[in-house]
């Protein structure tokens, strides 16, 4: 137990996994389930039953990981890895575990670009290593709502929306690659769209890239997301809400892509326009 949750260290078989995200070529998850309990988080469907059951109360930490990933980072074709697809890096264990940093300097040393999401200013505890290394990474934070008590409805345990700001907003003035992930846009929890301005203008004025997805329904949200007052998704509203973030972001000169395009997004950096 720790701090009355659990963890459950287990040894893991590979580091590396297949990733079902099109700009990806790698999923890198050194936990399993997440502390921070987000409600909507795809990731419970994904998740074994011992953090699944009780989403956010528990976690399993995969302690081999580090010594899997130096041996399969020298013999796997190079790639973008994901860290993290399915639970959140900066998690507080990490602060125990402190895989992330020597994940960083492993697949650096590589040849591997890195491309991390999470939720926590924790980040900023490994500064100096994601700039020495900025050619080979970009850093994504997460922000629901910028008003604390909608975040604490859909992400209980997650650090403050304005300290994940502050975060995002030193990695980029260390000129690191960053980008804010705005969703999931949930109908009738944090769709107003003056909430939303709020956060494309702090962008406009960072200079930071924003990506921006809806809420999917997937069958093991839907326990805990009850009570939330949210309303399923349906394509008028999210026709809507994708429309309105185009123009809000075109108003103040913000870079917007959906997530489901953001694989175009990445060819396009990499070789010019598509199409």
């Amino acid at each position: 137990m720790n701090n009355g949750r659990n963890v459950i260290e287990i040894e893991a078989k590979h580091a590396l996994g297949k990733s079902g995200m099109k700009e990806l070529d790698y999923a890198f998850n050194p936990y399993l389930g997440c502390f921070h309990g987000c409600r909507y988080c795809y990731a419970i469907d994904m998740s074994p039953d011992a953090v699944r059951e009780n989403w956010g109360t528990g976690v399993i930490a995969r302690t081999n990981i580090i010594q899997l990933l130096e041996r399969e980072a020298r013999i796997y074709r190079k790639g973008v890895v994901g860290v993290s697809t399915i639970t959140d890096p900066y998690q507080y264990i990490e602060m125990k575990y402190r895989i992330i940093p020597a994940a960083i300097e492993i697949l650096s040393r590589n040849g591997f670009y890195i491309t991390i999401q999470t939720k926590s200013p924790m980040v900023l505890r490994d500064i100096a290593i994601l700039e020495k290394n900025k050619k080979n990474l970009d850093v994504g934070i997460t922000i629901t709502s910028l008003k604390p008590e909608v975040s604490r409805l859909v992400e209980p345990y997650a650090p403050a929306p304005a300290k994940r700001l502050e975060a995002l907003q030193k990695l980029s003035r260390s000129g690191i690659n960053t980008w804010l992930y705005l969703g999931p846009l949930i109908q009738n929890v944090n769709d107003n769209l003056d909430g939303i301005e709020k956060i494309v203008e702090f962008c406009g004025k960072t200079g930071i890239r924003i990506i921006y997805d809806s809420f999917q329904d997937f069958s093991g949200t839907l326990p805990y997301m009850a009570g939330t007052g949210y309303m399923r998704s349906d394509q008028a509203w999210w026709d809507r809400m994708d429309y309105d973030i185009k123009r809000i972001c075109s108003e103040y000169g913000v870079s917007c892509t959906l997530e489901r395009d953001e694989w175009k997004y990445e060819l396009s950096r990499k070789y010019g326009k598509l199409f």
